[in-house]
């Protein structure tokens, strides 16, 4: 008898994944609401001018291409929450997820047994991937619609659109780092290299985004940090850059392409 696992690897993964998302969705929450009580209760322009005697290039570091800027919400929000630990987050349950999609499968000699079943490969790794898509859309939807609630809950006033895009930004990078990973598994069919590598490229791409800009010889480099393109343009200040965002378009669907190319040709039966 077909089970619902073998029925439908959409849902099966995403019911799966339920609980997990639940928890992370109040914990996002609940640190919107500190983080903006926060903003809401220190003197923003009093606080950059302590910032202001910092050297520009530890502000750089710390904060992004944009530097750290206490004088606006947007500012605070930049260098406190979407420079690292939304990133850390939404990118953590993105590789997580596409470590899962078959590295772990085969891990647990679980992978023969579906695949022994009518459903092809094609559709196995589409309907994980569209998995990881979801649960990263459903977890950064959650970032924006916190700190809205959270901005109206203290009376603060933001741009809501431009919240808007950089979470779409931080979607788009999380999902290639997620399909990096995913690429990895497949190829690899390794549930630990497939976070340990894409992990590692994550923080590299994090420090390349950063540190280039600070020595000429060197800022070239930071056109291969995924980083660059998710918040160099700062978004959330500025809305859309021009042509970023196609950036991690063409990329996850190169990466795509590769994974199931990779998948149907393993020999894993």
């Amino acid at each position: 008898m077909k089970t619902p696992m073998l029925n439908n690897i959409l849902l099966k993964s995403l019911r799966d994944s339920k609980n997990v998302l639940l928890y992370w969705s109040i914990g996002i929450f609940l640190l919107a609401i500190y983080i903006m009580f926060v903003i809401s209760e220190i003197p923003l322009e009093q606080f950059q001018t302590i910032i202001n005697s910092l050297p520009d290039a530890l502000g750089q570091f710390l904060g992004g291409s944009a530097g750290l800027d206490f004088s606006t919400i947007e500012g605070f929000l930049n260098a406190q929450i979407f420079t690292i630990m939304a990133p850390l987050i939404v990118i953590g349950i993105a590789i997580s997820s596409a470590s899962k999609a078959n590295a772990y499968e085969e891990t647990i000699k679980s992978l023969d047994i579906i695949l022994s079943t009518p459903i092809s490969r094609e559709r196995f790794i589409i309907e994980k991937i569209l998995s990881m898509i979801i649960k990263v859309i459903f977890i950064c939807a959650i970032h924006w619609l916190s700190y809205v609630l959270a901005t109206l809950m203290f009376g603060l006033k933001m741009s809501f659109i431009n919240l808007s895009i950089l979470c779409f930004q931080l979607g788009l990078m999380s999902i290639t780092f997620g399909l990096i990973s995913l690429l990895i598994g497949t190829i690899t069919g390794s549930t630990s290299k497939s976070i340990g590598i894409t992990s590692s490229i994550g923080v590299a791409s994090y420090l390349i985004a950063n540190i280039a800009p600070l020595v000429d010889s060197i800022n070239f480099t930071k056109f291969f940090s995924l980083f660059h393109y998710y918040k160099d343009s700062n978004p959330l200040m500025n809305g859309f850059h021009e042509w970023h965002w196609a950036v991690f378009i063409i990329s996850s669907l190169m990466l795509t392409l590769l994974s199931v190319r990779f998948f149907k040709r393993r020999d894993l039966l």
